[in-house]
């Protein structure tokens, strides 16, 4: 049990350290802006509410990204998916801090992965992400994920291959002038 203030100090510690990495990943999982930063206050409303769970403080960020996972599975069993919303340019301008072109070109190109991960079932989709944008080991995914290493391989495999091939359908729709 926590008194107070260390267990302040240690939620401030998570947020601090985690919400840039767990906004990415829930991003990745969604493709909405808005409804990761949901996920992610979610996760962390979660994570203040059961921090004497945490029995390890070493293994607060796969903690951390359970709590994530389940926030999404519920978000997904109660209101199906969401159509995906296209970022502003202001937002991209923001971030990109560039020339116009290069703002857009660097909006494409997220929005064009983005389409390609929208069409991945999650049980390849999630360790993809967690190994590939977190930079999770395929060990370490295992364990977060409860399933085998092997597991894990193939369904890695199984993503790249399916994005892949979404990929260059897409490009080919784009070649021919139909749009996505």
């Amino acid at each position: 049990m926590f008194r107070n203030d260390e267990k302040k100090e240690l939620y401030e510690l998570l947020a601090h350290t985690h919400a840039a990495e767990l906004y990415r990943f829930a991003y990745r999982l969604c493709g909405e802006r808005e409804t990761a930063q949901d996920l992610v206050q979610e996760t962390f409303s979660e994570a203040w509410r059961s921090l004497e769970s945490l029995r390890e403080r070493d293994k607060a960020r796969s903690w951390l990204f359970s709590i994530l996972r389940y926030r999404y599975a519920h978000l997904q069993r109660d209101s199906g998916r969401r159509e995906r919303k296209m970022e502003t340019l202001e937002l991209a301008e923001k971030e990109a801090g560039g020339p116009e072109e290069e703002v857009l070109e660097r909006l494409s190109g997220r929005d064009y992965l983005q389409k390609g991960l929208d069409h991945l079932d999650n049980r390849f989709k999630e360790p993809f992400l967690m190994v590939f944008l977190e930079g999770l080991s395929c060990a370490e995914t295992a364990r977060q994920l409860d399933i085998p290493l092997g597991t894990v391989l193939s369904r890695i495999h199984r993503a790249r291959s399916l994005l892949r091939k979404k990929l260059d359908r897409l490009d080919n729709k784009e070649d021919n002038g139909y749009e996505i």
